[in-house]
């Protein structure tokens, strides 16, 4: 059973095809029209630094706004300050059991091949001091955009209680007290993801893993980014993945229940009664064979007088948390996915209009407030077909070996950090004729083999 607080999310960063990283040498910086003296990056865990399914300094220091925090540097950025994890562990939101979370992911070898495997986090973190006026990262894992005006959300957030300057502060408060001349926001990942990671159990509303209503949404970030730009500052602003071209939902195969005879035997014995239901009701009947098979989902659109399962097809969607559940005894007693392991094509639907909703509105307000522009949905779907060829490497979005997303799935590596880094210089200089140099995403790392 999946036993974790839903993250944050997700995504990442647009840009075309490039095949070199030019360097300081190529061209003269400039900021352009731009002045990036205070530069303050607003967001969830994207912004905050979480890789590996944790928050801890190694993902900070590679997340994609410090390195573009470095890189603003060459054009007039005077610093970039963030606050720090102290301990030498990490932390995440998976519980292990009562009271322990988990830290980052590393792989290991499970059952002869490589998986990734939890470390025990440091729940310290949580209580950490990291408050401070110079704070220039305001990236709150787990944050929707509607939980960025809220007040007193420090005390529903231990990611953000660790510097938030109260109890009773907002985050984009906090982030306008920074004096900010650019900004970044990159958010929305939560405002779909957390239904989407939850395997679709919530609805539309301000719940915990619902989908953020249309007019919520649009109030907050309309709100948020008028603030922002009230005294003048200017910024970028990123927009929402598809949840297709996201490692965390694509890599498990529908079809990869196998078993041998005797099971597929069973199986077929057991839903006898079923097949002769479903063909009553016009419903697809339930057959196994010796080897591959669709794995058996439920779902809440068949009748539960059949027991709210079928079999699952290439248009639904397993976690990949689904893989470890498909190896448990609870599996093996009644071979199915459970609800919050699977997005049926329904979800899928409500998921998909979501973003396309979210990302006109961010559309829009980039256009009405003079912003920069970062297609994230863009490059995500260039990474989950034809890849990006970057100094000769092909950089993709298949889990692992990809080079682009970290041990959890969802979050990026040093380099898939760089790259979304890339991605908003490019925008930046773009949007306001700046000329601020890539950063080179060989200085960063991918994923660690044993």
């Amino acid at each position: 059973m999946k036993r974790y607080i839903y993250k944050y999310a997700l995504l990442l960063g647009v840009a075309a095809l490039w095949s070199c990283e030019p360097n300081t040498d190529d061209f003269s910086p400039s900021k352009g029209t731009a002045d990036f003296s205070k530069f303050v990056a607003i967001g969830d865990s994207y912004t905050a630094g979480y890789t590996d399914g944790a928050l801890g300094k190694r993902g900070q220091e590679e997340s994609f706004s410090a390195i573009l925090g470095k890189q603003l540097m060459y054009v007039g950025s005077d610093s970039y300050n963030q606050p720090w994890v102290q301990s030498s562990s990490s932390v995440g939101s998976t519980q292990l059991q009562p009271g322990v979370f988990n830290g980052y992911y590393e792989l290991s070898v499970v059952d002869g091949s490589l998986s990734p495997v939890p470390t025990v986090g440091d729940a310290a973190i949580y209580a950490e001091n990291a408050q401070s006026a110079d704070n220039q990262n305001f990236g709150v894992p787990g944050a929707k955009v509607t939980h960025l005006v809220t007040a007193g959300y420090a005390q529903a957030n231990p990611f953000f209680a660790r510097f938030a300057s109260s109890n009773t502060t907002n985050v984009i408060g906090d982030a306008v007290a920074a004096n900010p001349t650019f900004f970044t926001c990159w958010l929305a990942g939560n405002d779909v993801l957390a239904y989407a990671m939850a395997g679709g159990v919530g609805g539309i509303g301000n719940g915990l893993t619902d989908i953020t209503d249309v007019v919520d949404y649009e109030s907050a970030l309309t709100a948020m980014l008028g603030t922002l730009t009230s005294k003048g500052a200017k910024g970028a602003i990123g927009n929402i993945p598809d949840v297709s071209s996201i490692p965390f939902f694509t890599t498990v195969p529908y079809d990869a229940f196998v078993i041998d005879a005797a099971t597929a035997a069973a199986l077929n014995a057991n839903y006898a009664d079923y097949n002769v239901a479903a063909e009553q009701m016009g419903l697809p009947k339930m057959e196994f064979v010796e080897g591959p098979n669709a794995f058996i989902i439920h779902d809440e659109s068949i009748p539960a007088l059949i027991g709210s399962r079928r079999q699952a097809t290439a248009n639904d969607r397993l976690l990949l948390t689904a893989s470890s559940y498909a190896k448990t005894d609870e599996f093996k007693a009644d071979p199915i996915i459970i609800d919050n392991l699977v997005l049926t094509v329904d979800e899928l639907t409500m998921i998909n209009n979501a973003t396309e909703s979210f990302n006109t509105i961010n559309k829009t307000l980039a256009e009405s407030l003079d912003l920069a522009f970062f297609d994230a949905n863009a490059l995500m779907k260039q990474l989950s077909t034809t890849g990006l060829i970057i100094d000769g490497n092909r950089y993709t979005g298949t889990f692992v070996s990809g080079g682009i997303f970290s041990l959890d799935g969802i979050h990026p590596t040093g380099r898939g950090s760089a790259i979304i880094a890339n991605a908003f210089i490019d925008a930046i200089n773009a949007k306001y004729d700046a000329s601020i140099p890539r950063a080179n995403i060989n200085d960063y790392d991918m994923v660690q083999f044993p």
